[in-house]
Parts: structure tokens; C-alpha cells; sequence
């Protein structure tokens, strides 16, 4: 009963016939293997091109990515100019609100109009400092006559009010 696996093998592999493939099968099968690899070389074009644009895309993305990261951290301002824009931006409000208490006050339109020339032709004179500072941002000079343009339009505008208030005050006693 015992018998070697190769000899069973080989009696079965004897039994079973070998079939013969019908004519015109290779060049058949040629044809069918033909007319995939043109579908698939489509399929491929049409997936390389989804590659590519998704590589761009990504790209894009990442450069964008590593621009605004690292573009906040080379903007470092220098601490003078930052200290300037926080001194501007205090006299610029109490400027303001000094303004609209002038504004309020004053009756004669004439005045207001003249104060309002002054304080504009004060602006532009700071506008050209700042753009010079911006260019030497280390010039102190330029910084103090930029704070003094600053002090000079807070005080014009508050001795104007002042003398307004004696106006008042002289016109209510007598």
C-alpha cells in the first residue's frame, strides 16, 4: 500500500492528456493582450497626469507653507521701531480725541478750518519722516523730530482749546 509520491504523480500526470489549443488561439490571445495594454497605457497617461498635478499642488502647498513660516521669523523689527510705532499710536489717539474736543468747542468754522490745514501739512511733514526712518530705521534723529511733530500737533491743539476756554470764560463774565 505504500507507494512513492513521485510514481503516483507520474501515472496521473500519463493519465490526464494534454489539451491541444484551437486554432488561431495565440494570435487571438496577442490581440486581447494588445488592445489591454493600449487601455491601460491610457489609464496610465490619465493617471500620470493626476500624479503630476497633485505633486504640484502639494508642492505649491508646502512652499507656501515654509514662505510664511519663515518669513515671520527674519521679520524681526528692531525694538526702536517698535517702540516708535507705540508712541505714535499713543499720540496719534490722544491727537484724535483732542481734535474732535476742538472740533466740539470751537464755533468759528474759519478756525477750525486753518487748524485743520496746519495739522494736515504737520501729517505729511511726519509721513515723509516716517518713510526716512523706515529707511534708517537706527537714525535717533529722524526718530526725535518725528516725536516732536507729534508734540508739536498735541500741543497746538491743546492751547488752541485752552485759549478757547479763556474766550468763553471772559464772554460768560461779562
Amino acid at each position: 500500500m505504500r507507494r512513492n509520491i513521485k510514481k503516483i504523480i507520474n501515472e496521473q500526470d500519463a493519465l490526464l492528456e494534454i489539451p491541444k489549443l484551437p486554432e488561431g488561439h495565440r494570435a487571438e490571445f496577442f490581440e486581447k493582450l494588445t488592445k489591454k495594454n493600449t487601455v491601460t497605457s491610457k489609464k496610465e497617461i490619465h493617471f500620470s497626469w493626476k500624479s503630476i498635478a497633485a505633486a504640484c499642488v502639494f508642492l505649491f502647498g508646502m512652499s507656501a507653507f515654509i514662505y510664511t513660516t519663515y518669513s515671520k521669523k527674519t521679520k524681526n523689527e528692531s525694538p526702536l521701531l517698535v517702540e516708535m510705532k507705540a508712541i505714535e499710536s499713543e499720540y496719534l489717539t490722544h491727537i484724535a480725541s483732542e481734535w474732535k474736543s476742538f472740533q466740539l468747542t470751537a464755533n468759528d468754522e474759519y478756525l477750525v478750518y486753518k487748524y485743520k490745514e496746519r495739522l494736515q501739512s504737520l501729517d505729511l511733514a511726519y509721513q515723509e519722516l516716517k518713510q526716512e526712518f523706515l529707511i534708517q530705521q537706527n537714525s535717533l534723529t529722524v526718530l526725535n523730530k518725528m516725536i516732536q511733530n507729534l508734540q508739536l500737533r498735541l500741543t497746538l491743539l491743546q492751547e488752541i482749546q485752552q485759549h478757547l476756554k479763556r474766550l468763553q470764560d471772559e464772554q460768560q463774565n461779562m
